[in-house]
């Protein structure tokens, strides 16, 4: 009976260090480098640049210029105007060939070439970005789909360690059944308990494949998350959040580009109400008549009179800058708010991985205590597994809680553009 009392306090003994090394991620050292769990830089820019998304926002960056350049060199063009004709004298009778060609060319007067210059910066300022906003939120998307795989294999390892906890408790009955100090029930609630563990740990897997294959779907050359045995958390921004606020603001490109949307439509308006005063139409032309007998040579003016639909396109322009205007205000309301919902949700996150943190610790204290009860013979294995499941939660609520907390962090830092700025 001692021999036997032995072997069963050196398997217990094997499935405490089995459940320790389970809780382990919940310790509180830091890793080796505090970005280790984020994709390297050149990796994400190479990601971004041959990303369809951004590609297209490039080519649709480029038609942008093309058109400022149109605008800049405005819609006046050279036009050239050749008349053929014939004239019947009846007394005597005779016909003479005649013609005339005239060159005329509308002028842009009352400014209207500097407004169309500013217009066109502001045209080309609003493709730049438009451009740099959508590798933004590629950006963004990677960060996403790269927490997404990390939570996955956060919960792939923990589903590993609790079926390898459980093959060692199958291992430890089953040998007890053998020594006769332990029932056949036990036996049966011990393989039960693996089969469980190996469904979790097939779903787990499964789900890490599934983030795996988003992500190298989206950005095939970014690699995947290195597995890591333990992440601390970063520390919070040591700047106040009035500063942080500003900063996420005014370094938004969605800010900047409402901005400049806002300029651009303010520019269009100014440019239509110059065109509530016309431009003329200046133009020499050469005629003959009389087959050559005659040759006459002249200047042309020509000259639109305003009338409602110039002023009809003033008006709109002018309510479309209006709108321009307060759409840029909900932007920075938007944004503001934004940074707000960001900031608290990180500290949120901060406090719940470290109650989890604090959860697991007193969890693997219940466990310890349990196994020695265990071990005593003062309580049974129904009683032993439902603390460990106890405790296999808390511990992977508490890795759930820091990868939480690391996009948190990693979210708030892109969009301050602390880390991943592409704006070249």
């Amino acid at each position: 009976m001692r021999c036997n009392l032995h072997i069963t306090l050196a398997i217990m003994i094997g499935l405490v260090g089995s459940l320790s090394a389970m809780a382990s991620f919940g310790s509180t050292a830091p890793h080796a480098a505090t970005n280790d769990y984020l994709p390297d830089d050149a990796a994400v820019r190479d990601a971004i640049v041959s990303s369809p998304d951004v590609m297209a926002a490039e080519a649709r960056r480029d038609a942008t210029h093309a058109r400022a350049v149109g605008i800049r060199a405005g819609t006046s063009e050279t036009v050239v105007r050749a008349i053929g004709q014939g004239r019947s004298v009846r007394d005597p009778s005779q016909r003479f060939p005649e013609g005339q060609i005239a060159v005329e060319r509308p002028l842009r007067l009352w400014g209207k070439a500097d407004a169309d210059a500013r217009l066109a910066d502001a045209t080309a300022e609003t493709g730049d970005l438009a451009m740099m906003d959508a590798r933004h939120e590629s950006s963004r998307t990677i960060l996403t789909l790269w927490f997404a795989v990390m939570r996955a294999a956060q919960a792939r390892l923990a589903a590993q360690n609790n079926a390898r906890a459980a093959d060692e408790l199958v291992a430890m009955t089953t040998r007890r059944i053998e020594l006769g100090d332990a029932a056949r029930l036990d036996g049966e609630l011990a393989a039960s308990d693996r089969a469980r563990t190996q469904a979790s740990l097939a779903t787990a897997v499964a789900a890490e494949q599934a983030a795996l294959a988003a992500l190298r779907g989206r950005f095939p050359g970014l690699g995947e998350p290195r597995p890591l045995a333990q992440i601390s958390l970063p520390p919070v921004p040591p700047e106040p959040p009035e500063a942080l606020r500003k900063d996420y603001i005014q370094g938004s490109h969605e800010y900047r580009l409402a901005m400049a949307q806002e300029a651009q439509a303010l520019r269009i308006a100014t440019r239509a109400d110059l065109e509530r005063k016309p431009d003329p139409t200046v133009g020499m032309f050469v005629t003959i008549e009389r087959g050559g007998a005659e040759r006459i040579v002249g200047v042309s003016v020509a000259m639109p009179l305003g009338g409602e639909h110039r002023r009809a396109t003033a008006t709109a322009a002018a309510a479309d800058a209006l709108a321009a205007a307060r759409n840029r205000l909900a932007t920075e309301r938007k944004l503001g708010a934004e940074f707000d919902v960001q900031y608290r949700s990180l500290l949120g996150k901060r406090s719940t991985a470290q109650a989890q943190a604090e959860a697991a610790n007193l969890q693997r204290a219940a466990s310890d205590r349990a196994t020695r009860a265990y071990r005593a013979g003062e309580s049974g294995l129904a009683e032993l597994l439902a603390v460990r499941r106890s405790l296999a939660d808390a511990l992977l609520a508490e890795r759930l809680a820091r990868v939480d907390a690391l996009e948190a962090d990693s979210r708030l830092n892109l969009d301050l553009h602390r880390m991943w700025d592409l704006d070249d």
